[in-house]
């Protein structure tokens, strides 16, 4: 299984320390959230290291379904910024979220779900012109979010955008999905993987709580995906006791 971490739980350290940590855990994998720390890297970032870089395009300050055309728009070109620099050092997956619903538009959420998907065939064909595989990621049960429910999300994806699907089961877990469920589609080229009770989108590492990994990586390997799975979690502390716990399972 190709396990990597995101830059999540290692932040806000430089990104050589980064890429040391990842050596030193003897992985080869690393997903990058393209924001602040991370906003201006260059391939010359990577070159001293052979690990496999997946992005996530920014989320603090971004919403592809805004109302106000400039945020919307503006959000629009960070994410194919995104794109861009996965072109340019040679990561073929680029995680995106999906539009939110603004609290000035919950009388017209029908407006908002066409500004998502005009955006979404935008950022696609995007993602296809720079070469690179855009996985729209399922969300968690957050007042306002688009794509709570991963069925609405492989339909969509099915029907509309044609894209790769992330599937985040912390999110699915706190949407009350199960691993059967949740990993249905035959979209899914992207994996985010923490732990919660079902609670809430807490990003805690694996095994803490009641997410059934052994069953949703049984489920991986049955359909026989070969994609890469990403440690999402809040802190170092986390990211190497998610580590010691796939490593309980012989998945690493």
């Amino acid at each position: 299984m190709k396990i990597s971490v995101s830059t999540l739980g290692l932040y806000p350290a430089k990104i050589e320390n980064v890429l040391n940590f990842i050596d030193d855990q003897k992985l080869d994998y690393l997903e990058v959230i393209h924001e602040y720390p991370y906003d201006h890297l260059t391939y010359d970032d990577f070159a001293n290291h052979d690990i496999n870089i997946s992005l996530h395009s920014p989320m603090s300050d971004v919403n592809i379904a805004s109302h106000v055309d400039k945020i919307r728009n503006t959000s629009i070109e960070a994410v194919c910024d995104s794109f861009k620099l996965a072109n340019e050092i040679g990561a073929n997956r680029v995680v995106v979220h999906p539009g939110s619903i603004p609290i000035m538009a919950l009388k017209y959420p029908e407006k908002i779900l066409d500004y998502n998907t005009e955006s979404l065939k935008k950022l696609q064909k995007s993602a296809e012109d720079y070469g690179v595989m855009m996985c729209v990621e399922n969300m968690p049960l957050f007042e306002r979010m688009l794509f709570t429910n991963v069925d609405a999300l492989f339909d969509f994806i099915d029907t509309d955008i044609h894209s790769g699907i992330t599937m985040d089961v912390g999110h699915g877990h706190n949407n009350g999905f199960t691993p059967d469920e949740m990993l249905a589609s035959d979209n899914i080229h992207h994996i985010h993987l923490s732990d919660n009770d079902g609670s809430y989108d807490m990003h805690d590492a694996l095994g803490k709580h009641n997410i059934d990994f052994p069953k949703i990586f049984e489920i991986l390997e049955d359909k026989k995906y070969d994609d890469i799975c990403v440690i999402e979690v809040n802190t170092k502390a986390e990211v190497l006791q998610s580590i010691d716990y796939l490593k309980s399972i012989n998945i690493l």
